[in-house]
């Protein structure tokens, strides 16, 4: 398939490549220049790619035309794990990400009943608790790769813990949650993989376990509201809890892991934002949010097209494989005026799409908020003189979703 005719015309687009690590480092030019066309295929990725803002409100809002049903491919389950995995990959099955209305409605009405503003409330001691703890282990350091140290087992573990897993299994639950994402690296190795679904297997027998007593006795836990606060008509399989369990998981983590390390990195590396978030401790909201917008820490995430369609002046296939790239739409001039400068007193804020629009707006995007809140405050408060170390090369995943860096290294202290 060619691309479309305006997008022909540009060099840059024709050979686009969203796994080349100057691109991974930095895609928001490429993403901008793409704005100035329609959508276009990318032959050598094997998708379209929507990246304006409007384009992609339409894309998230036509449920029926945008399919979410294949939004997650993997590599079949290796046969010898398919006795363990009868029903595919856990995070595959029917659930939140990868179902359409009516069913994603069923699905989402029980997750709602369990992610409430006023649950997440209830959950912020918790979260200072388990940020101090983790500071508490590097803060005479003065010197960490914040990523490992921090933003990767400080969002693992309030999940783990929102989900009533116990302190003996967090460490192997972060294990879990790191080969899941993992999964969907398109350049990942066949003993990788295995070893990856290996995991997967491991997460479905434990989440089976842990449903299984939840219903004899249930607790004050995630799986305790996704199998007893329900009714006859809106019921969740065991297939649906284990599948919505493990997408909070794995989304609940790393998104916020990519979020604390991207404020990291836009605060640090100029000294005048840094100054603007210690002297205005009432603003970290604003600040976030900002971030949010400037580096989303999350790329895009995938559609199919179940017709012919009209995006931007580009007809797309019935079939097609759609990127919607929602960190570009974060950039789109036309909705944010000097989408590249950061600007935390920006009118319009909360018009970003980092988590997403419409029916699969992200359900956790409220608990991502805080936990962001809570681990900013901490940082600032606890690391004084925070500053990056100076030579260091970040590298980011080939991946179209995250836009997380692999490592950050951080000194504080005179």
């Amino acid at each position: 398939m060619n691309p479309p005719k305006d997008a022909a015309g540009c060099p840059a687009l024709r050979n686009y490549d969203p796994f080349e690590s100057s691109h991974l480092a930095d895609p928001y030019p490429l993403w901008s220049e793409a704005q100035e066309h329609a959508p276009f295929y990318a032959e050598k990725a094997g998708f379209w790619v929507v990246t304006r803002y409007a384009d992609v409100l339409q894309v998230t809002r036509d449920t029926k035309t945008f399919s979410s049903r294949e939004s997650l491919n993997f590599k079949p389950v290796p046969a010898e794990l398919r006795p363990r995995l009868p029903h595919g990959f856990p995070q595959a099955y029917p659930s939140l990400i990868n179902t359409d209305p009516p069913e994603h409605a069923r699905i989402r009405k029980i997750a709602n009943r369990t992610l409430t503003p006023r649950y997440v409330e209830k959950m912020l001691p918790s979260i200072e608790r388990i940020a101090n703890r983790l500071i508490d282990a590097f803060v005479d350091d003065g010197r960490a790769d914040i990523v490992s140290r921090f933003a990767v087992p400080l969002p693992v573990t309030i999940i783990a813990d929102f989900l009533g897993v116990p302190a003996s299994d967090q460490d192997t639950f972060q294990r879990w949650s790191d080969d899941a994402f993992l999964m969907a690296n398109p350049t990942l190795d066949d003993e990788t993989f295995f070893a990856c679904a290996t995991s997967m297997a491991e997460l479905n027998e434990y989440l089976g376990a842990r449903i299984a007593e939840r219903r004899e006795a249930p607790r004050d836990d995630l799986l305790s509201r996704l199998i007893h606060e329900t009714d006859d008509e809106s019921r969740l399989s065991n297939e649906e809890i284990i599948s919505t369990t493990a997408q909070l998981l794995i989304g609940g983590n790393v998104t916020t892991s990519d979020l604390l390390g991207n404020i990291l990195i836009v605060l640090l590396s100029d000294l005048d934002r840094l100054r603007y978030a210690q002297d205005h401790p009432d603003r970290l909201t604003n600040i976030i949010e900002e971030v949010l917008r400037y580096k989303s820490s999350i790329r895009g995430l995938f559609r199919h097209t179940t017709r012919d369609v009209e995006v931007g002046g580009a007809l797309i296939p019935a079939g097609a494989t759609v990127w919607v790239v929602f960190g570009a739409a974060n950039h789109d001039r036309t909705v944010f005026p000097e989408p590249s400068k950061f600007d935390p007193e920006r009118d319009n804020l909360t018009s970003h799409i980092a988590f997403g629009r419409g029916t699969h707006f992200c359900i956790g995007a409220p608990l991502a908020r805080a936990e962001a809140r809570v681990a900013l405050r901490l940082l600032l408060d606890r690391l004084p003189n925070l500053r990056l170390v100076e030579g260091q090369k970040m590298s980011y995943p080939p991946s179209p979703i995250s836009a997380g860096v692999d490592e950050l290294l951080i000194t504080w202290g005179a």
